[in-house]
């Protein structure tokens, strides 16, 4: 049998965002279509989960504010973005950043030390 065919308990879900539980049509987020009820019945089922995405230009905060916007119950903690996971990494080994990365999430790293550097954080630092 292939993997898809046996029945097996699904111990934990790793959902993808963008493209997967929404897209940006002109801009504005949209959920896909059956995303909001599929992501419900994930929630209900009790089994652990987290989102992730490759957005570098929102914090967890926003990410989560714009999922909800949608009709999606959900909070920052259960996203992992890019933000998130340098942060993460910052912060287990006291590194002291150099950031570049967009205005949106530059925040995100101002309670960090950044005098004499000892990694640069490079994100997507486009001018919207």
């Amino acid at each position: 049998k292939q993997w898809y065919q046996r029945r097996v308990a699904i111990t934990a879900g790793l959902c993808d965002i963008s493209g997967v539980m929404k897209n940006s049509i002109n801009g504005v987020d949209v959920a896909i279509d059956k995303s909001v009820e599929a992501f419900k019945r994930l929630q209900d089922s009790g089994v652990p989960y987290v989102l992730c995405t490759n957005e570098s230009c929102y914090s967890t905060a926003v990410l989560a504010q714009k999922l909800r916007k949608i009709g999606f119950n959900i909070s920052a903690d259960k996203i992992v973005s890019p933000v998130s996971a340098i942060i993460q990494v910052i912060k287990e080994n006291n590194h002291r950043p150099y950031v570049l990365v967009n205005e949106k999430v530059r925040g995100e790293f101002d309670r960090f030390d950044q005098s004499d550097p000892d990694i640069v954080v490079v994100g997507d630092a486009i001018d919207d």
